[in-house]
């Protein structure tokens, strides 16, 4: 029975690995810069339960705040990482390239957007299965400053595509307005 016991936990903790792994990467990351930057870490999962417990009823008929509701309900763990370096210190492009190589590469990571913008990055990984995007990786790099964002979601696609489409109808009935 203890041998039984012994099984189902080590084939439990090697299924939780994987989900694990983005993390790990995340913070060894994080922990190269502590010396020469002011990094942070926190985790900001339980801020989601609570604030999407409590939106005001009164707030449930605006139709962006139920839109918002409707999303938190499918995010879990939110950890958010930063990283400002010290005044004569930057965070090297080749890191972040080898960071993302490595998500890629060991954690199964897909590469889901890349935005480039004055040089400003964004990367958006997710490892999900379908349609769904599962776990997310985002990292953002600005000209001094680094963001790493890491969640877990149920959401799928098409909610990233109506909350799309309900943004660009609110701003074309905004500009609509303004005429």
């Amino acid at each position: 029975m203890k041998a039984r016991a012994l099984f189902f936990a080590l084939c439990l903790a090697a299924a939780a690995g994987p989900a694990f792994g983005q993390q790990k990467y995340l913070k060894k990351f994080q922990r190269t810069y502590y010396d020469r930057a002011e990094t942070h870490r926190i985790g900001l999962g339980f801020l989601i339960k609570i604030g999407r417990g409590l939106i005001p009823a009164r707030l449930i008929g605006d139709e962006d705040v139920t839109t918002i509701k409707r999303l938190l309900k499918k995010v879990s763990k939110l950890k958010v990482y930063t990283i400002t370096p010290d005044e004569n210190e930057t965070i090297a492009a080749e890191d972040i390239t080898n960071l993302r190589q490595t998500l890629i590469d060991r954690s199964h990571l897909e590469p889901l957007l890349e935005v480039r913008d004055q040089g400003s990055h964004v990367y958006l990984l997710n490892k999900g299965k379908d349609d769904e995007l599962g776990n997310v990786v985002m990292l953002v790099k600005d000209d001094e400053d680094m963001v790493m964002v890491h969640f877990h979601t149920r959401l799928k696609m098409d909610d990233i595509q109506d909350l799309i489409n309900r943004s660009m109808a609110k701003s074309d009935t905004s500009s609509l307005q303004t005429m």
